[in-house]
């Protein structure tokens, strides 16, 4: 190129220059509400540019615009703005507020309210990213998404349903968890595990008494309201919604051994190593069996969905499957779904409508128990191969081949040297080998489920409605284990097959008039309504023994057919509810309710049960001398008492559950023959528990709205328990079912939601969640001071003792470990401890006796807390998730299954050790009452947003690609050995916190996308 037209195209860059700084021009200028409060973050755009600006905390913005150019203002709350450039300098813009956003509504039962005039303790989750975390279960996703809602991983396996507390435990033979209503349907916790999570639309928590009272008796644990998707007028969209993944679980580190690292200790403390020890080297197999167990798994989900209607009929339909492979060996999950919803109005006065969703899951179960697995010793090959075949004891197991499972017996009796001078045992135990019992057994649930609901409301008068819906759902669950030859060290013996088949109606009739009506500065809703519930519930089973081999599992193939059995049960309610909520000129709020139920399980004076409520709330930012402040935009006082009850009780046994007020009869042996046998002591006066709650609270917003949240105080009572207390024996019982006893929980929460900066190009806000809550045993009749165990071999202690929680763990303190010289073998087996300890002696009186013991700990967090943090950056969205529990402990039994405390090889020596009289056992002691303090990385997400010109040109309307993970992070106390510290095992809430090593926490990392067309 010439210097004359490099001249010549530099001067006409200049000029282009020049002519650009002459047309474009500073702009500056505040936005404000109808107030004239400043706005801050508020964001400006030059339409079809990149240029923007956002506001300053006075509401100023300055920004580079030419003649012509069109300004669009946003921001949250209020209705967006555009302004065409005119040659102004400067502009005042004034923000209209957006009554769409400011009306919000929550579900609060039987319909909803605008969140502005809510007087109870309710809290609403959208699901607008839910969807994208990669679990089996929709209650999984909403682990620390709301404040005083407690949801632990209680168990490992695929499609396994989470333990849901709200506000603490209250009932001591009740069921403890929420109930659980989907548009309107009250279902199971187990329904949760067939709804696709891509169907939900919000999930709306009832926490406080006055917001659940209207559910009556179902509502003293909480309601959790789910409402799936609606269709929406105008041109069918679809959708789809998927992504795959892998998971892997979390090991435990404390559980670990290694011959190597045995050896080493060995060598160090004797100089020399054992036999045992050289012998285990020379088999050459240094494992993990976490390794064999934890496989680690895919997880995928595909979800197409289509929405669309006219002005008078609407419509959702959509398809969904998942497949979790789960982290434990043979563990899988699928489930497949679809759900339609039709809503159309015909004429101005009627609106009718239906919702179906069927769905059908296969589990294949993990039949088998981490701690029993996991304690086997490392050298153990899974198979005989060409190496260890050699070292079997060919006298006693002439059989044995390359290819069969390998047990800890064959490598017994082994001639070390060659010449006959040290025939070495290295087996500590008889079982077969931990791959077996988990392969060689086959333990399937099949469910098919069908849920649905019709309705019909009609407008008799300008306010007044009435509706009427039939709702219901069916169950179907299939259920076979078969545990195989190999399976248990008896052989064929033990060989066995188990089916179960059961069937589970229950249908909902309600019937309600509802009326909405403003009435100048007056604000009224009121419902009234009556509904009808049923239950039934008919199932069989059977069990055949004496199989030869694995080739036919079938209950013909078996040689003795035994447990055969069958049932039906049924259940029935009825209720009435009314409720009226008023609010006066938008500041003053009132909320009454009352239910009144009845249910089948109780005696003929107890049948019925009644359960009001009451709240209060002032919108204080509402009153002239603050609706002006530029500091605090909202400010709402609020107050709420009322009553729930508890009509569900757990005994364990789901006649007695249903039929307590009468006397029960079942079928045993008396003197070798057959024989009816009493179940129970007939209490006809038994009644609903009953929670009594009180719950301040008060909601707040700071710079229109860039602080906002809510705190809340609550006291519940829970009084006329269903307990055990003891009777005289000459009733042939020790207890009998009464109610007596109270317990309260008591406790904060906070909810805490910033915008931290909001500005064209990049957004960041935060939500920070806690709760904390005392749990305390109030009353508990004769049975106060009990002493309780789980497992009579392992022979632990819970004391329910009146000013301590209900759970709390009791026994000996530890002083002090026995020192390795006092101890047989302390190397054998590898990772194998002494079973005993030196306990201290509390009340200096010289000796070890019960009136050492005292109370250990209690398995209730004291704080539980998450903090959400939220990024847009252009196009590349970002968010994540840490999530923590404090303060609860947990009795990890796992530990002497592991550690091998049953090795009695490993015992101290009675003729040398000291102070004997001063040694327990472990189990009996705090040694494995463990801190389940944890603090996690629950959830990471990234996604990215195809901009508007690539999706035309692939003919969508939206398409988004993302990665997530779960739980990439999971931090344990240093005192905690087992797997996952939320895993407790399903006993009891008077002997709660009982875990066996637990199942593990998994992460995962999945990739995802969203497309609309």
């Amino acid at each position: 190129m010439n210097f004359k037209l490099k001249l010549m195209l530099s001067i006409a860059f200049l000029a282009g220059l020049l002519s650009y700084a002459q047309d474009t021009y500073t702009l500056t200028g505040t936005v404000s509400d109808a107030s004239n409060i400043p706005i801050p973050g508020a964001t400006i755009v030059v339409a079809n540019t990149t240029r923007g600006a956002a506001t300053d905390f006075d509401g100023n913005f300055s920004i580079q615009v030419a003649k012509g150019d069109v300004l669009n203002i946003s921001y949250l709350g209020y209705k967006p703005q555009s302004i065409t450039i005119a040659n102004q300098q400067s502009l005042n813009i004034v923000m209209q507020e957006d009554t769409n956003q400011l009306d919000e509504v929550v579900i609060v039962g039987y319909g909803s309210r605008k969140k502005v005039h809510l007087t109870g303790a309710v809290s609403q989750v959208v699901n607008e990213d839910l969807d994208q975390i990669a679990v089996a279960r929709v209650d999984d996703a909403l682990v620390g998404q709301i404040a005083g809602v407690n949801i632990s991983a209680t168990e490992g396996e695929a499609g396994s349903a989470p333990t849901i507390r709200i506000r603490g435990v209250g009932s001591l033979n009740g069921d403890s968890a929420p109930l659980v209503v989907v548009d309107g349907l009250p279902v199971d916790s187990d329904f949760l595990g067939n709804l696709d999570m891509n169907e939900v639309q919000s999930f709306d928590v009832l926490k406080d008494a006055a917001s659940s009272a209207i559910y009556g008796s179902r509502g003293a644990n909480g309601v959790i309201l789910i409402t799936t998707k609606q269709g929406k007028e105008g041109k069918t969209k679809f959708s789809y919604n998927g992504y795959t993944g892998f998971k892997e679980a979390k090991q435990s580190d404390a559980y670990y051994f290694s011959i190597a690292e045995t050896a080493a200790a060995e060598l160090a403390a004797t100089g020399e190593l054992s036999d045992r020890t050289r012998y285990k080297q020379l088999i050459g197999i240094d494992r993990d069996w976490q390794d064999v167990i934890f496989d680690g798994g895919k997880i995928e989900s595909h979800s197409l969905s289509a929405r669309g209607g006219s002005e008078n009929t609407k419509f959702s339909a959509s398809l969904g499957y998942l497949h979790d492979e789960g982290v434990l060996l043979t563990d899988d999950y699928k489930r497949y779904n679809m759900r339609l919803k039709v809503d159309t109005n015909i004429g101005d006065n009627v609106k009718l409508g239906a919702n179906i969703a069927p769905s059908y899951s296969r589990r294949r179960r993990f039949d088998g128990s981490t701690h029993d697995i996991l304690r086997q010793t490392p050298w153990l090959p899974v198979y005989h191969d060409n190496n260890t075949i050699q070292y079997v004891d060919r006298n006693v197991y002439p059989d044995v081949q390359v290819g069969d499972y390998a047990l800890q017996r064959h490598f017994d009796n082994y001639d070390l040297y060659g010449d006959g001078s040290a025939l070495v045992d290295i087996s500590n135990t008889s079982n077969t080998n931990p791959a077996a019992k988990v392969l060689e057994r086959d333990r399937n649930d099949y469910k098919f489920k069908i849920a649905g609901s019709v309705y019909g409301q009609f407008k008799l008068a300008d306010g007044l409605n009435f509706r009427t819906v039939l709702s219901g759902d069916y169950q179907n669950t299939f259920q076979d284990r078969w545990q195989g030859v190999e399976s248990n060290r008896n052989g064929a013996s033990a060989a066995s097959y188990n089916v179960s088949n059961e069937n589970r109606f229950h249908i909902v009739s309600e019937n309600y008039f509802t009326y909405d009506k403003v009435i100048g500065k007056h604000d009224i809703s009121a419902i009234a309504g009556l509904s009808g519930e049923k239950w039934e519930w008919q199932g069989d089973s059977s069990a055949g023994t004496g199989y030869t081999s694995d080739l036919l599992r079938t209950l013909s193939a078996a040689t003795v057919l035994s447990s055969i059995g069958s049932f039906k049960l049924d259940e029935r309610f009825q209720s009435y509810f009314g409720r009226v909520n008023y609010a006066f000129d938008n500041k003053y709020l009132a909320s009454v309710s009352y239910r009144r139920d009845g249910s089948s399980i109780f005696g003929v004076d107890k049948k019925f049960g009644d359960f009001p409520a009451a709240s209060l709330g002032w919108r204080v930012s509402e009153e002239n001398f603050l609706n002006s402040s530029s500091f605090v935009s909202n400010l709402k006082l609020r107050v709420s008492y009322g009553f729930t009850g508890n009509k569900d009780i757990d005994t364990g046994s789901d006649v007695i559950d249903l039929y307590p007020s009468i006397p029960l009869l079942g079928t045993g042996v008396y003197n070798s023959q057959a024989a009816f046998v009493a179940l129970n002591i007939q209490n006809p006066t038994l009644q609903w528990e009953r929670l009594e709650e009180f719950n301040p609270g008060v909601d707040f917003g700071f710079f229109n709205g860039v602080i906002s949240g809510s705190v809340d105080y609550y006291e519940r009572k829970s009084d006329k328990l269903l307990l055990y207390n003891p009777v005289s024996s000459t009733t042939g019982f020790s207890s009998a079912l009464v109610n007596l006893g109270q317990v309260k929980n008591s406790g904060w929460e906070l909810e805490l939601r910033s915008r931290n900066v909001s500005t064209q190009n990049f957004r960041w806000s935060t939500t920070l969640l806690a709760s904390m809550n005392e749990n305390e045993l109030t009353d508990f009749a004769d049975a106060n001071g009990q002493i309780l165990n789980v497992d009579s071999k392992r022979a632990a202690e819970w004391i329910n003792l009146v000013g301590n929680p209900i759970s709390s763990y009791y026994g000996w303190v530890v002083d002090r470990d026995i020192p390795l010289e006092y101890l047989n073998n302390p190397y054998h087996p590898v990772g194998g401890e002494a079973q005993d300890v030196y306990v201290k002696d509390l009340n200096g009186d010289g000796l070890i006796d019960d009136d050492d013991k005292t109370i250990l700990g209690n398995p209730y967090p004291d704080l539980i807390w998450s903090v959400t943090n939220d990024f847009k950056i252009g196009s590349v969205d970002v968010s994540f998730l840490f999530q923590g529990s404090h303060g609860a402990e947990i009795r990890n039994m796992g530990d002497q299954y592991i550690f091998n405390h049953f090795n009695s090889a490993q015992d101290f020596d009675p003729a040398i050790t000291p102070d004997q009289g001063f040694i327990k056992e472990k189990i009996f002691t705090n040694d494995i009452i463990q801190d389940a303090s944890y603090i996690a990385l629950r959830n990471v997400n990234i996604g990215y947003n195809f901009p508007k010109d690539i999706t035309d040109k692939l003919g969508l309307s939206s398409f988004r690609l993302y990665a997530t993970g779960q739980n990439l992070m999971y931090l344990t106390a240093d005192d905690y050995t087992g797997f996952n510290p939320e895993s407790i095992n399903d006993t009891s809430p008077t002997t709660y916190g009982y875990q066996r090593a637990g199942s593990p926490v998994f992460r995962t990392i999945s990739i995802g996308t969203n497309i609309e067309f």
